[in-house]
């Protein structure tokens, strides 16, 4: 998903519906993991969540129906327990 590099490029917020939800989130890294799936780590900051909790996120790209960008809207810099590192995603695509 294009959108989605482009967002981690700019640091830009979006709105993604991640399992029929519509969140809020801050993009960090996508890529692929070691089974090929393809995933997206962010961090959560509003909507509506399974767990009913913010914070960080591991989506698997399938389940996601739809990304928005938000207009004018941007994050300042990774968030400091961002792990560049990330075990799931093995081949990154995109990363801050």
């Amino acid at each position: 998903m294009n959108i989605i590099n482009y967002a981690i490029k700019d640091k830009q917020i979006l709105v993604v519906v991640y399992k029929g939800l519509p969140r809020i989130i801050e993009p960090h890294i996508v890529g692929a993991a070691k089974n090929g799936n393809e995933y997206l780590r962010c961090f959560q900051t509003g909507g509506t969540s399974c767990t009913d909790e913010y914070g960080w996120k591991i989506m698997n790209l399938e389940n996601i129906q739809l990304v928005s960008l938000l207009p004018n809207q941007y994050f300042p810099n990774a968030r400091d327990d961002f792990n560049r590192n990330d075990p799931v995603i093995t081949n990154i695509h995109a990363t801050l």
